[in-house]
């Protein structure tokens, strides 16, 4: 495998090293960022073919310096603090630390912060048995289509996938290129068709919007760990045969718009239909901070949303009530209501 990366590695950069293209023209090609073919091209100048295979840490999530009962400390601290930037955590550790007679520098603190969503894993009791990790992905990918407009315009594939499996999950296919933010709702709706409530999701690195301040508040809010890294060989070898495919398709019939493609990678992708499985309602209300929120005062026994008019029984003698309404631009069929964090139930669109 490392020496397939390396390979794979050396071939997008061996235009530029041969003067044939520049780091932008690959970027834009191979939609992954300069900043990782800059680095790429660095390392393989210092350290040659060896450079370009990714190495891990062996000191990662690993402190000598750092005993049980401040790590527990550090970790109680993180909790309680996680919005805070690491300056001001650190400022505030200090006198503990001092007090602990274990004083570590900036450097080792800022380390420990950084892996410490992993290590907040291990703060559930021994004696209970653990759940199953469900490790799922994120991957985007460009798709250059020549249909619309005779012109070669770029569209964004992008698939939710069980990790273990390559089984594929979810996907949506557009011509906007979304950041983190506003793939909430398509993650929300991933893992309701899944039914499993992942503790880990990898994200493309191409995937934009991506702070260090988000995943952290991602995880205390829903506690799930959003972890950024480059996509998954795999994966991306058996989407990239989708190009040649979209072209073979619709070679001789044109589509007649991009909700004929996204039919046809429907299909191509074996995308399950009608599924039944469902989250508890605990993970349930843990994945509302995924969805869009709109407070709504209740009116003709429905509410307003998006153009749309949602009703239920249970809006009936809710007439004058505002209550929260948190809608899924993936199921605008239905919309859930809370009033003061409480669910009464789910309202269809009247049409």
């Amino acid at each position: 495998m490392k020496e397939d990366e390396k390979n794979r590695k050396y071939r997008i950069l061996e235009p530029f090293f041969k003067k044939e293209k520049k780091l932008k023209e690959i970027e834009e090609e191979t939609q992954i960022s300069y900043a990782t073919l800059k680095r790429w091209v660095s390392q393989y100048r210092d350290l040659g073919e060896k450079g370009l295979i990714k190495k891990t840490r062996i000191d990662k999530n690993t402190f000598k310096k750092v005993n049980d009962d401040v790590m527990d400390y550090l970790k109680n601290l993180y909790k309680e603090y996680h919005a805070l930037p690491v300056t001001k955590l650190y400022e505030k550790a200090k006198n503990t630390l001092n007090s602990y007679n274990s004083m570590i520098s900036y450097p080792t603190f800022f380390r420990i912060i950084n892996n410490l969503d992993e290590n907040i894993k291990e703060n559930s009791l021994k004696s209970v048995k653990k759940d199953k990790v469900f490790e799922y992905a994120i991957v985007q990918k460009a798709v250059p289509i020549p249909f619309f407009d005779n012109k070669n315009k770029i569209f964004y594939l992008t698939i939710f996938y069980n990790k273990e499996n390559y089984k594929i999950i979810n996907f949506i296919f557009e011509e906007e290129k979304r950041e983190l933010i506003k793939l909430f709702n398509f993650i929300q709706k991933s893992i309701i068709i899944e039914g499993a409530y992942p503790k880990n999701i990898s994200l493309d690195e191409r995937i934009q919007g991506v702070t260090k301040n988000l995943l952290r508040t991602i995880f205390f809010q829903t506690k799930i760990n959003l972890i950024q890294e480059e996509a998954d060989e795999n994966m991306l070898g058996f989407i990239r045969y989708i190009d040649t495919d979209i072209l073979k398709e619709f070679n001789k019939k044109k589509p007649k718009d991009v909700e004929d493609i996204s039919l046809f990678i429907k299909k191509y992708l074996f995308i399950e239909e009608n599924k039944t499985e469902r989250v508890s309602e605990d993970d349930g209300i843990k994945l509302l901070y995924f969805l869009h929120k709109y407070k709504r005062k209740v009116y003709n026994s429905g509410v307003r949303v998006k153009n749309n008019i949602y009703g239920s029984i249970t809006l009936r003698d809710r007439e004058g009530d505002i209550v929260d309404v948190f809608y899924n631009e993936f199921s605008i069929e239905k919309v859930d209501i809370y009033i003061k964090g409480i669910f009464i139930g789910k309202a269809e669109i009247i049409k």
